[in-house]
């Protein structure tokens, strides 16, 4: 019997070191390695932050996922919503969801329908725009625009309803009589 198995020996050994190579001769030559995550093309989802009755829908032509961070890109539009009602529109070249759902972009304009406020957060080259899902917008500059107020401040702070503002530097006006305008933002009241 030790004669039969010495006589096997190699063919043994050699098919042993044909399985432990069979990984490397199975993948195809120039195989690339492992990507950057998952990449999807002309999206639409829903972020569910954890603030209860509050929902961002987005739609763009791609999402990327980085280590865990996403960034949707291309044609951006989102908008927020509160115990299903539409709340604001937000436009943006590029938004990144962070932990705890926050969105960062390099700019971005706004439109909160109650109020019919017109925001421009930043601009680029001014620095980016935090939207915090529990305590709303921190911008380096904005320019804002209302039937009732007009201007400019920078280190912009506010609530997503703009009931509680902070800003430096701001410069605003207020019409005299009133109002600049009608409401130019779609589906707003003043």
């Amino acid at each position: 019997m030790v004669e039969g198995v010495g006589r096997y020996l190699p063919l043994l050994l050699l098919g042993g070191l044909a399985l432990a190579l069979l990984p490397v001769w199975l993948r195809p030559p120039g195989a690339p390695e492992a990507g950057p995550g998952v990449r999807l093309m002309g999206v639409e989802f829903t972020l569910f932050p954890e603030e209860e009755g509050v929902e961002w829908r987005f739609r763009a032509e791609e999402m990327v996922e980085e280590g865990g961070v996403f960034r949707i890109r291309g044609g951006i539009s989102g908008a927020r919503y509160v115990e299903g009602r539409l709340d604001l529109r937000l436009l943006a070249p590029e938004v990144v969801v962070e932990a705890g759902d926050n969105l960062r972009a390099p700019y971005a304009r706004v439109e909160i329908l109650r109020g019919c406020y017109r925001l421009e957060l930043s601009a680029p080259g001014r620095g980016e725009v935090l939207i915090r899902q529990k305590e709303g917008f921190l911008a380096p500059w904005l320019r804002l625009e209302a039937p009732n107020l007009r201007g400019e401040a920078l280190d912009f702070r506010s609530d997503f309803a703009l009931e509680r503002m902070e800003a430096d530097s701001p410069r605003f006006e207020f019409p005299a009589g009133g109002s600049f305008g009608p409401c130019t933002v779609e589906g707003g009241s003043a």
